[in-house]
């Protein structure tokens, strides 16, 4: 079958409702980063999907913040200045029962308004950090505390690389199986009761 070639280029939208011309539709999943704010007492939280694990030893996950203004969708963000100043975050895993908060989360700005207070709106559980200064999100059943090793400029974003020195999760983790590219944990909670969170890390093909 014969491919469609897409060229890229470095070409930058020009307008707030303009899309960058190269697609960016690799295969992600949606994260939650939350942070102290050192000056006001009031943590922010930011959604994205540019994060990954980099490396196992040291165990180190990286997230990229956006430094410049493009449009819509990239431009920057509070999180940046504060992960600067905190020097730590933590990478909170969500559900999709989350999904409406986490729409929501992204409609506010920090760096717009300096006064928002996420988790208040969202009405989320800020759990103070074990190893770092930055809170946990309750409402998610795994929590990665990171903190930050290196910064490193790449253009449009900043790469955080975060070494974890902590997990907290829902209950003590007492499974965790791949089959196929259908991934699942299974956690042991405080009641008794077990929670498995299922993933998929392949792609599903659907013809028309």
């Amino acid at each position: 079958m014969k491919k469609h070639y897409n060229p890229h280029d470095r070409s930058v939208p020009q307008s707030f409702d303009e899309e960058f011309k190269t697609p960016g539709y690799l295969p992600k999943s949606a994260a939650l980063i939350s942070v102290a704010d050192p000056e006001t007492g009031i943590p922010n939280i930011m959604p994205l999907t540019a994060w990954g694990w980099l490396n196992r030893d040291p165990f180190l996950i990286g997230v990229s913040i956006c430094v410049k203004e493009y449009n819509r969708n990239y431009y920057v963000r509070g999180t940046y200045e504060l992960m600067r100043k905190s020097m730590d975050f933590t990478l909170n895993i969500p559900t999709e029962k989350l999904r409406d908060k986490i729409t929501r989360s992204a409609e506010m700005s920090r760096a717009k308004d300096p006064k928002v207070d996420k988790f208040n709106a969202l009405e989320w559980t800020a759990l103070p950090g074990k190893r770092i200064k930055s809170p946990h999100i309750a409402e998610c059943p795994l929590n990665f505390e990171c903190e930050v090793r290196a910064i490193i400029n790449m253009g449009s974003h900043d790469l955080f690389m975060g070494e974890v020195v902590g997990v907290c999760s829902d209950g003590e983790i007492v499974k965790e199986e791949t089959i196929h590219g259908n991934d699942h944990i299974t956690m042991k909670r405080e009641d008794g009761s077990l929670l498995t969170l299922e993933w998929s890390t392949l792609m599903k093909e659907k013809k028309h």
